[in-house]
């Protein structure tokens, strides 16, 4: 019986050790730039966005929502892409980020994609 009592704090201990690395983890967003309505331009006042820029944007943006940025990539998809000039129209440039997990919801409501 002590045996087993052992067995089960030691299964226990591992189940929290791998509760705590999944905390710890990250998860993958996309985001379809638009041509003006992107929530992160809002305050930024420079009309010519100098390279590494726009990550630091994107990156001060959520940290002030409270997520934490792990990576920042762009890439163009043709298939997103809208042949208008409106802000809300999609540009083709995709986001991608890594946050901290544990922020699906706020993404989703930031309008990000996973």
């Amino acid at each position: 019986m002590k045996k087993f009592f052992i067995f089960v704090l030691f299964g226990l201990g591992l189940a929290g050790i791998s509760s705590c690395e999944n905390s710890s983890g990250s998860d993958l967003f996309y985001y379809d730039e638009t041509g003006c309505a992107d929530l992160w331009w809002v305050d930024f006042n420079d009309t010519v966005v100098a390279p590494g820029v726009y990550e630091s944007v994107v990156r001060t943006y959520l940290l002030n929502e409270g997520i934490e940025m792990h990576s920042f990539h762009t890439f163009y998809d043709s298939t997103v892409a809208e042949l208008c000039f409106a802000c809300h129209c999609h540009t083709g440039t995709v986001l991608q980020v890594e946050v901290q997990s544990g922020n699906r919801r706020k993404m989703r409501r930031l309008g990000f994609y996973e």
